[in-house]
Parts: C-alpha cells; sequence; structure tokens
C-alpha cells in the first residue's frame, strides 16, 4: 500500500445522533428504523453480537473511484472498485469534517458493515441494507 496510513473517517460507535435517530424510529413506529434483530440498534446487545459473531462483519476493500454529491445534490456519496472488481456506492461519512478531504479519487478505502433489514412496512419493504460500522482511508500524499 505504498506506506500510507490508513486513518479513520468514520466509526458508528462515534456516531451518536444517527444511532438516537435509528433507534426512535424503530421504537416509534413500523415505517422507519431497522429490525432490532440482534438488539436494538446501536445498543450494546447489538455490539455484543457483533462482537460474538452472532452478526457477521463484512469488509470491503478497494479504490475510490469517484466523489460526488448525490440524491439531489445534497448527499455525499462516493464509488468504489473492490479488489474483487465489483462497483458499489456508499454514503460519504464522517465522524470529522476535516476529514472529508481524504475521500479522493485513487485512494485505498476499507469499510466494515453487517446486513440488517429495514422495518417490513417501510418505503423498501425489509430490504436488506449494508450498515457500515467503520470507514478507513489511506491518506494520499497532496497532488502537486
Amino acid at each position: 500500500m505504498n506506506g500510507c496510513q490508513m486513518i479513520v473517517a468514520y466509526r458508528l460507535k462515534e456516531h451518536q445522533t444517527f444511532i438516537d435517530a435509528v433507534q426512535r424510529a424503530t421504537r416509534t413506529t413500523e415505517s422507519f428504523g431497522i429490525e432490532p434483530t440482534h438488539g436494538m440498534f446501536g445498543s450494546a446487545e447489538w455490539w455484543d453480537s457483533i462482537a460474538a459473531g452472532e452478526l457477521e462483519v463484512h469488509t470491503v476493500k478497494g479504490q475510490i473511484t469517484d466523489v460526488y454529491m448525490g440524491s439531489m445534490n445534497d448527499w455525499p456519496e462516493f464509488k468504489m472498485l473492490s479488489d474483487a472488481g465489483e462497483e458499489s456506492r456508499w454514503t460519504r461519512w464522517l465522524n470529522t469534517a476535516a476529514h472529508d478531504r481524504i475521500y479522493r479519487i485513487g485512494s485505498r478505502i476499507e469499510i466494515d458493515y453487517v446486513m440488517q433489514r429495514h422495518r417490513p412496512q417501510s418505503s423498501d419493504k425489509g430490504a436488506e441494507i449494508k450498515q457500515i460500522l467503520e470507514i478507513r482511508i489511506a491518506e494520499s500524499p497532496r497532488p502537486k
């Protein structure tokens, strides 16, 4: 990896406002939130399920191929090409705004995630989603 250090751009455990919002949605409606199959999302029980391997952590590694604003030009996203040759699109989550600068085309990236289901009555009818736990990006030298 050319000696580049991996920097943690995002760690779900540090995104308490997001965890609180998902928990509130899960508790108060059938139309939003994540099915509490391994405990309430973001709870100690949920994290224990991950640590015990009951909720399997997946890791995808690859290279950032695009950085852009998605949706209605209001949602930060990026595309990556995995080492296995698969293209995927992800939200550009951050714990610190300063880390947005390390989302660069060509940078190595690693994403840890678990598979979770939305609520059955949600707009996507309980689709399985990749819930990001952590994003690490290689801090590349600045272009000249």
